[in-house]
């Protein structure tokens, strides 16, 4: 089965440059994650993002609209992805202040991002409007390190006071010509990836984009051998930029041997496959997204076991409906849900609001069915006051939530959080310090991390939480996030004094290659924490994470649409884990090439 993924890897790849000539536009950067704060004119980016001239119509991204007050959403784009070194959604979300990745190996082993205390449940992730469900070996909750880059347009991350909320937007192309993008990189413990994407947008309103991605390992000295294979399949109609319809198929194959430590199942095999289909549709009554606007999907997401594997078959199907308002200083919208398994029926309501300049709210409040007779609800709330570079945000949430719809024992948590931060925002400094008090939680374990046999209940605790990004040239900017706790007990997982920084040097030569066809970056980055906890073993007693610093270095290079990337991981070879008793590799180089082709 592996050589097999391998070959069909490699032959999309190749298909996906034969129509295309070499003739490409160079592509724009947009390198940092900034606060995105939507429709109010006076909170949009100081740097906006150049955008290719847009010919035909696309679909909507189907992402929450704003106005949202500043610092309560991050944007990655395509191009900001592209000259990172993050290879899944799990390690971009590690750019978000507070965010701790459960790295469990090199590529392909399990990686959960641990955000406010909340364990999985922290996290929520909807594709193109759908909600992303748990199957197969995340049954309990999504997981980030199985959510590959290469066919997002966009990624949203909207942040509250103990949770995130991830809007992935998937590929579209907006020209009437052929885009091809081909990658190819290697690495480490004889590790490879290939991917392949064509996109073509006809006149009558007509697109078709095709992906497929593998990537595959043999792990840490042989023993955690991984492979997954993506393939992926819009087909798209928009007879006017007002009404369009799309299809698309997303299919996961996952063969992954088991992981001891010690002789104990560290991580559990898993071999399968996931099946996503959805259809989508949208009305509107304006192109640029204002007026009235009616969406709605069917979807169903499936898990197949290979012959012999422990998870049993799986299966959710669901429908789903929006109707929204939106003028340039205020939105509102409600959406509803239907589905035959865990969550059966929800409802959700959100609200937007720039009564005067200088202020912008913003709420959203929910109702969930689950099976087995239980209910979620919860509100959020967030205000902020802006002024020039300045601005003063705060939010509360208060929820009654079920962790693990799946989990017919799990019954509803009540919790009450709130957060406040200030703000700065100039041409070469940009940066944010707040406090965020999360309420007492008891967290469910991941299955994926067999040697964790429960997550310690943590209690109501204050952290201090700050980010800083300083651009003193146009060729150099340092930057970095901290999170620690200030009063009461880090969570298992969150742990203190957590930080991470990168120093950037990124040159286009300017006076040598004015045309811009150059590009180069370097970067410098670290990340590092004191001792925390890290759950509790199968005897009940706790799990110390041990305090760490990682290194990564990582070096890329444009010219016109070629870009070439090196990235080494654990650079100074530091011999701490992220996950105890799962070692980390040292010294671990990932390098490959990405070349985008257009007619």
């Amino acid at each position: 089965m592996i050589r097999l993924a391998r070959v069909v890897a490699v032959a999309a790849v190749l298909l996906a440059t034969l129509p295309v000539s070499a003739r490409v536009a160079a592509a724009q950067d947009t390198l940092q994650v900034r606060p995105d704060t939507a429709e109010a004119p006076a909170l949009q980016d100081s740097v906006a993002e150049p955008a290719l001239p847009i010919v035909l119509p696309t679909p909507p991204g189907n992402v929450p609209i704003g106005p949202l007050p500043p610092h309560t959403r991050y944007v990655f784009t395509r191009d900001s992805v592209l000259w990172s070194s993050h290879q899944t959604l799990g390690e971009l979300l590690a750019e978000i202040p507070g965010v701790y990745l459960t790295r469990s190996g090199f590529l392909g082993e399990p990686t959960y991002a641990q955000y406010g205390g909340r364990g999985g449940s922290g996290l929520t992730v909807y594709w193109d409007g759908m909600e992303w469900q748990a199957l197969g070996n995340d049954t309990l909750f999504a997981e980030p390190g199985q959510i590959p880059l290469v066919y997002l347009r966009r990624v949203e991350v909207e942040v509250a006071p103990a949770a995130l909320k991830v809007y992935l937007v998937s590929e579209r192309h907006e020209r009437p010509a052929t885009r091809s993008v081909v990658r190819i990189a290697s690495g480490s413990f004889s590790s490879a990836a290939y991917a392949g994407m064509f996109q073509y947008h006809w006149n009558s309103g007509i697109t078709l984009d095709l992906a497929a991605n593998f990537h595959g390992t043999d792990g840490l000295n042989g023993l955690a051998q991984s492979d997954q294979l993506d393939l992926w399949a819009k087909v798209g109609w928009m007879p006017s930029p007002t009404v369009g319809a799309t299809y698309q198929i997303v299919r996961r194959n996952f063969d992954r041997a088991e992981v001891t430590a010690d002789d104990e199942v560290a991580i559990p095999e898993l071999q399968g496959a996931r099946t996503d289909y959805l259809f989508s549709m949208f009305a509107g009554t304006r192109a640029d997204g204002l007026g009235l606007r009616a969406e709605g999907g069917l979807a169903s997401s499936s898990w197949s076991p290979d012959s012999g594997a422990a998870l049993p078959e799986q299966r959710v199907r669901q429908a789903w409906a929006r109707v929204g308002y939106a003028r340039p200083s205020w939105s509102a919208g409600i959406r509803g849900r239907l589905a035959d398994a865990r969550t059966t029926a929800s409802v959700e309501g959100r609200l937007g609001w720039v009564p005067v300049p200088g202020i912008a709210l913003a709420g959203d409040a929910y109702w969930r069915q689950h099976k087995g007779d239980r209910t979620s609800k919860g509100v959020n709330a967030s205000a902020g006051l802006y002024h020039g570079f300045a601005s003063l945000t705060g939010a509360i949430s208060l929820n009654d939530a079920v962790q693990a719809p799946s989990l017919l024992s799990d019954t509803a948590t009540a919790t009450l959080d709130w957060s406040v931060t200030a703000g700065l925002d100039t041409k070469w400094l940009t940066g944010h310090a707040g406090l965020a008090r999360r309420d007492a939680y008891q967290a469910l374990p991941y299955p994926d991390l067999a040697l964790i046999a429960e997550l310690s209940p943590s209690p109501a605790t204050t952290y201090a939480v700050a980010d800083l990004r300083v651009r003193p040239t146009r060729w150099l900017t340092l930057g970095g996030w901290y999170s620690d706790p200030v009063s009461g007990e880090a969570a298992d997982f969150q742990p203190p004094k957590h930080a991470r920084w990168e120093a950037t040097l990124r040159s286009k030569f300017w006076p040598t290659f004015r045309s811009g066809v150059f590009d180069l970056k370097v970067e410098v980055a670290a990340e590092s924490w004191s001792t925390g906890t890290a759950g509790l073993d199968a005897g009940g007693q706790s799990i110390i994470l041990p305090g760490a610093t990682f290194w990564e270095f990582h070096v890329s290079f444009q010219i016109v649409s070629f870009t070439a990337f090196w990235n080494l991981r654990n650079a100074r070879l530091t011999e701490g884990q992220f996950v105890p008793r799962l070692a980390y590799p040292v010294s671990a180089q990932y390098f490959g090439v990405h070349w985008t082709f257009s007619s």
